[in-house]
């Protein structure tokens, strides 16, 4: 199958996983808006207009999103890179210094924010985990699978190629990362509701182990290394860099009904509980988090399908049509990064919610156009820019 060089990339290259971090950033930055402008609307935005509802039903799947994309992205160019021997010591070593970049990133977003906050406790601050210490332990997480997935077919352990154990090993990480959800969600909870969730963390070790651990402060190890791992799922099984296309199909109807599944228990569950995440506060509910991994699994394998294998829509085409989302899907992680400082502003002077709905759109596009003139000198000194040419 053909999944080019893209001719604008120079590399394999998947339309889908642009439009998808794009489409991501916006209500990422609505949501995050109006808890700006009306913390206590966010808190209880089902009590609000069908709009804000539905920008914050949406946006509490972007991270998920962002980290199943990672999650893809990471094992996707693992197995493109290791049929090459030689290449193997520099897979290690990209990984490493990209983890080592996303956890220096973190601890400086956190330092900022004491200085801000709470100066006294910078300490506290540093200790505590953060988003991006995600995206850094996910790295070496799945560098760790493929360095295991190596030693099996080095020792001839089984009887199966690299993509396969990979893919075991992936999937059999994946469940058990939802089963230690499923086992420590009541405690979880428990530590939420009794208000001994700590933000920042104390300095004591059983604190920031548990901070880490646990979906009570800042999207902790259980449940949301599920979402990269889902993502590299998708990526091994599918193989998209050697598999033919009519093998690529048959193992996407495969994957489509198990995300369609998952989609619809955290659907069910919604009967009994909200739709909540650490991106209000809240330890994740079961809803939330089997309905990001089915929905985001399902809309990215379509979009694959439709866009990059069978591109109904020629790839130039696309990219044409869809601009305005892809380019800023270059600097996502830095408009994550950056997009708070808006909170300089005094909310009072936002009178009502279709004056901030214009104030956010407005503020979205700047972003865009930031994007468009910023390419012309390769996104220079964004996060995107630093971990490319320091990792």
């Amino acid at each position: 199958m053909t999944l080019v060089p893209n001719s604008r990339q120079g590399r394999f290259y998947l339309l889908t996983v642009d439009l998808l971090k794009g489409i991501a950033i916006f209500p990422m930055i609505f949501s995050h808006s109006i808890g700006w402008w009306d913390k206590d609307l966010s808190l209880h935005y089902e009590e609000g207009s069908l709009v804000i509802a539905s920008i914050w039903f949406y946006a509490l799947t972007i991270f998920p999103c962002f980290l199943y994309l990672y999650g893809f992205n990471q094992v996707n160019s693992f197995l493109r890179q290791s049929e090459d021997v030689f290449n193997r010591h520099e897979i290690r070593l990209h990984a490493v210094k990209r983890s080592i970049i996303f956890f220096a990133f973190a601890t400086l977003a956190l330092a900022l924010m004491s200085i801000i906050q709470a100066p006294e406790k910078f300490l506290n601050y540093i200790f505590t985990w953060h988003l991006l210490h995600l995206f850094a332990f996910s790295t070496l997480y799945l560098l760790l699978i493929w360095e295991i997935s190596r030693w099996f077919e080095r020792k001839n352990r089984v009887s199966l190629n690299h993509q396969q154990i990979i893919s075991i090993l992936l999937l059999i990480s994946l469940i058990s990362i939802i089963a230690l959800f499923i086992f420590f969600h009541d405690y979880t909870v428990m530590i939420q509701e009794s208000n001994s969730r700590e933000f920042p963390v104390s300095l004591e070790i059983l604190s920031i182990l548990k901070n880490i651990s646990f979906d009570v402060s800042s999207c902790g190890l259980i449940p949301w290394l599920s979402f990269p791992l889902a993502g590299g799922f998708t990526a091994s099984f599918l193989n998209l860099n050697r598999d033919s296309q009519n093998h690529v199909m048959q193992k996407s109807k495969l994957l489509l009904l198990a995300n369609f599944l998952l989609l619809i228990i955290g659907f069910l569950y919604l009967e009994n509980e909200r739709f909540i995440s650490a991106g209000l506060g809240y330890a994740s509910s079961f809803s939330h988090v089997f309905i990001s991994i089915g929905l985001n699994g399902c809309i990215f394998i379509l979009l694959v399908l439709i866009l990059d294998i069978h591109q109904i829509i020629p790839h130039k085409t696309s990219y044409n049509l869809l601009y305005p989302i892809i380019i800023v899907s270059k600097i996502s992680l830095t408009v994550y990064y950056v997009h708070p400082v808006v909170g300089v502003i005094d909310p009072s002077l936002i009178p009502s919610e279709s004056v901030l709905l214009v104030f956010v759109s407005l503020y979205s596009l700047f972003f865009v156009l930031l994007a468009h003139f910023w390419q012309k000198w390769d996104f220079k000194f964004s996060f995107e820019w630093i971990v490319r040419n320091y990792s």
